[in-house]
């Protein structure tokens, strides 16, 4: 029998212990999905954007 305590969280949707990004990669992550969504917009128009 497993001693594993369930999360109401799915699979995959939080860190594991120990590992954490680095927040200036983090920081850059998030501007390069800002600057895809922009673009997105720029150049799609709002039928691009698709989330």
């Amino acid at each position: 029998m497993s001693t594993h305590n369930p999360t109401t969280a799915p699979a995959g949707a939080t860190a594991l212990p120990g590992r954490h990004r680095n927040p200036i990669a983090a920081a850059v992550r998030n501007l390069g999905i800002v600057l895809d969504t922009a673009a997105r917009v720029i150049f799609l128009g709002r039928d691009g954007v698709r989330y």
